[in-house]
């Protein structure tokens, strides 16, 4: 059969495929069952559903970041420094969403800006960070520290894109420490949250504990995934990703106060 044979009614319209083209499309619809046959086998039950949306038995974290962009650099010490962007979700109640804030913005700001309220914070950060990469007793050892925003989204600030009107501002410093052989894993062994402003009439909350994870991305036969507390590999999700790539993703706990049920 030609290129230039017609097709019968019903078919969709164009060029008719020959037979190469046929056996070229068929191959790769083989191919593909095959790697997420091959994928599925190799990996099998390790994968598990997005951390962001699931952690079996174990509660959520209070909060949880993706870096969206990073500026590193190797100094000639033998130190990592780098600077990173942030974007993450925190639980109502948390020191980083403090209960009424959102409802207190809503009345706050004038009817035309109309915020949105969410069912968890929206929070941007921007963090730096050096890690002692020397081999010996330090190594993985740093510090971190930064600023972050408490934001909602509003007609005003435009409700099609990510939210971005600054409701409460502070500073976060502590220490990391890099706790996989492969670098998967960096432990936020202490830290601190610092606010420092919210919305006038809005009592500032008092500084905060926290202790932390970052999860690194790395591929295993091709799939992009986390390695969990329990060693398992969960798949990153599509809103797990910036612009398509895999990004690190930061969780968050806070050291204090007891969270309420099913959280």
């Amino acid at each position: 059969m030609s290129m230039t044979e017609t097709r019968s009614a019903g078919d969709v319209p164009g060029p008719v495929p020959d037979a190469v083209t046929k056996g070229c499309r068929t191959m790769w619809t083989r191919m593909s069952a095959v790697v997420l046959m091959v994928a599925g086998t190799l990996l099998g039950p390790a994968l598990r559903t997005s951390e962001a949306t699931h952690r079996g038995d174990d509660s959520r974290p209070d909060a949880v970041f993706y870096e969206l962009t990073e500026e590193a650099a190797l100094r000639q010490d033998g130190f990592r420094e780098a600077t990173s962007s942030l974007e993450g979700k925190a639980r109502p109640g948390s020191p980083l969403c403090p209960d009424g804030l959102q409802a207190y913005a809503k009345r706050f700001f004038p009817a035309a800006v109309a915020v949105k309220t969410t069912p968890r914070c929206r929070v941007v950060a921007t963090g730096h960070s050096v890690i002692d990469l020397n081999p010996g007793p330090g190594f993985g050892s740093g510090e971190i520290d930064g600023t972050f925003a408490v934001v909602v989204n509003s007609v005003a600030t435009n409700l099609t894109d990510a939210a971005e009107l600054v409701v409460m501002t502070g500073t976060f410093k502590g220490q990391v420490q890099v706790t996989d052989s492969a670098g998967r894993i960096i432990e936020i062994l202490g830290a601190v949250f610092e606010p420092g402003m919210a919305l006038p009439g809005f009592a500032t909350p008092p500084d905060a504990s926290f202790t932390g994870t970052f999860r690194l991305p790395f591929t295993v036969h091709h799939v992009a995934v986390y390695l969990s507390d329990r060693g398992t590999l969960v798949p990153v999700q599509p809103d797990e990703r910036a612009l398509g790539e895999p990004t690190v993703r930061l969780e968050i706990e806070f050291t204090h106060g007891a969270k309420p049920a099913g959280e």
